[in-house]
């Protein structure tokens, strides 16, 4: 066998070795969605969740919804959808640092008084809100495991609430927000 033949085989081999290792390694570069929930609130009969989805090497879109009512019937609730675009500066989508903003639809629900005898009768009125919301957040995620299948996230953020003709003592039209997430993460 001549020389340029076995210069072009070991090339053919050589080439075709590397683009199969670069194929696998490029089918195993990690989980490319996430479901989580906050695993706390359900005990106190609330509920927040969200679902991401990488989109390419530094960003992310996310779904998520929530449900938070304090318990007792007087108490405020906040109910909430939103779709965020979330920023990995680090171009780790998914995992470390990120930042995210997002637009939604909130709901409050509050209780007004109404009609009081004297401070130990009163009637109370539950009165609610809908509004489009928008939202900025940070958070840190990590992907934990052998093969980065649990994702466990905190950060925090703030949500506004474009309420209209409503008295600002009733409703919040600015709120923190907090995130603690534990969930599962897949190709």
């Amino acid at each position: 066998m001549s020389l340029l033949r076995r210069t072009l085989r070991a090339f053919a081999v050589g080439f075709t070795a590397v683009a199969v290792s670069s194929a696998a390694a490029h089918a195993q570069s990690g989980p490319t969605r996430i479901v989580a929930i906050n695993p706390f609130l359900p005990l106190l009969g609330s509920f927040q969740g969200e679902f991401e989805k990488k989109l390419q090497a530094n960003l992310s879109v996310a779904v998520s919804a929530s449900y938070l009512d304090y318990g007792d019937d007087d108490d405020d609730r906040y109910t909430s959808a939103d779709v965020k675009l979330r920023l990995y500066p680090a171009d780790r989508a998914l995992d470390g640092f990120g930042i995210a903003a997002g637009l939604g639809v909130g709901g409050q629900s509050v209780v007004e008084s109404t009609d009081c005898v004297d401070i130990d009768r009163c009637r109370y009125d539950r009165v609610s809100r809908t509004a489009p919301t928008f939202s900025v957040e940070m958070q840190y995620q990590w992907l934990l495991g052998k093969n980065s299948n649990t994702a466990v996230s905190v950060g925090g953020g703030a949500k506004r609430y474009f309420l209209s003709n409503t008295p600002n003592d009733l409703f919040n039209e600015f709120m923190p927000t907090l995130r603690l997430t534990v969930g599962y993460a897949f190709r």
